[in-house]
């Protein structure tokens, strides 16, 4: 008697998660896009962090609240080294965008899912990527402010810190919450499939409306709140001098910003599996 021929596997065909993260990478890496991002995030790092080291101690123009803290001081430190984040995270939240944006704008979308049925994985495999390339972000600029603010505190006649108090955790904290905020461009780049308006939306929250609204619950006496936004998180996250604003302890700005980029990640894994894209 014959035997019956066993049916095909379930996953015959289909791409292992493993390859489609390659696949991923490989989009990245091959467009100028990335570069460019990369390149002006480096340029503003340094010169925020450079700005930031030559103007230790001293009034930044708004009161009390705004001198910062002597060269020595670790709270400085952790100010000027972290600027690697300040200064290039908008560029990791531009990046995120693109990801699925651009195959929306070059409509590559449709044959990337047929190469895998299964949308789920292909998402999943976008936001590995872009959590290794925005940590990649993230290691550049911590670099570029060490860097800067490292060469201009010398010259001060200060030491470099990078033992100092806090200050190692704040720069692998900085590293870290440049690749989740790609996590947070993914999600921007699902709900608004058009790359230009996705940018534009993305940006315009991120630099003012996010900081007009923290202003007016500050005006309101409500900054319990304004300290879980993503940027205040951000800074909590770091111990960065706050320019007496209220923040959250470094966890539990982690927390938050882990939560923000969940959100963002699992928004962009339903709707695009959800999604027609006929």
């Amino acid at each position: 008697m014959s035997r019956l021929a066993s049916p095909p596997s379930e996953t015959a065909g289909r791409p292992s998660l493993g390859r489609l993260v390659q696949s991923e990478l490989l989009k990245i890496r091959s467009t100028r896009l990335w570069w460019a991002l990369l390149l002006g995030a480096i340029l503003l790092v340094l010169v925020q962090a450079g700005f930031t080291a030559a103007f230790e101690g001293e009034d930044q123009g708004f009161g009390d609240t705004s001198v910062l803290p002597p060269g020595d001081s670790p709270e400085l430190l952790r100010t000027v080294y972290t600027q690697g984040f300040f200064g290039g995270y908008i560029f990791a939240l531009i990046l995120g965008i693109t990801g699925l944006t651009g195959e929306y704008r070059y409509q590559t979308i449709t044959p990337t899912f047929l190469v895998a049925p299964r949308r789920h994985p292909v998402v999943v495999a976008k936001i590995i990527a872009h959590l290794i390339v925005g940590a990649g972000y993230g290691v550049a600029c911590t670099v570029a402010a060490v860097v800067a603010g490292g060469a201009v505190l010398l010259g001060k006649g200060f030491d470099l810190g990078l033992t100092a108090d806090g200050v190692p955790r704040s720069i692998a904290m900085s590293v870290l919450a440049m690749a989740l905020w790609t996590l947070v461009g993914i999600g921007v780049g699902t709900l608004i499939t058009n790359q230009i308006a996705a940018i534009l939306v993305g940006v315009a929250v991120a630099y003012i409306v996010e900081p007009l609204f923290g202003l007016v619950l500050s005006v309101i006496d409500a900054e319990s709140v304004g300290k879980f936004l993503p940027t205040a998180a951000s800074t909590g996250l770091f111990e960065s001098f706050a320019y007496g604003s209220e923040l959250l302890v470094w966890w539990q700005g982690g927390l938050v910003l882990l939560g923000y980029a969940a959100v963002f990640a699992g928004l962009g894994i339903l709707l695009s599996v959800r999604r027609d894209i006929t």
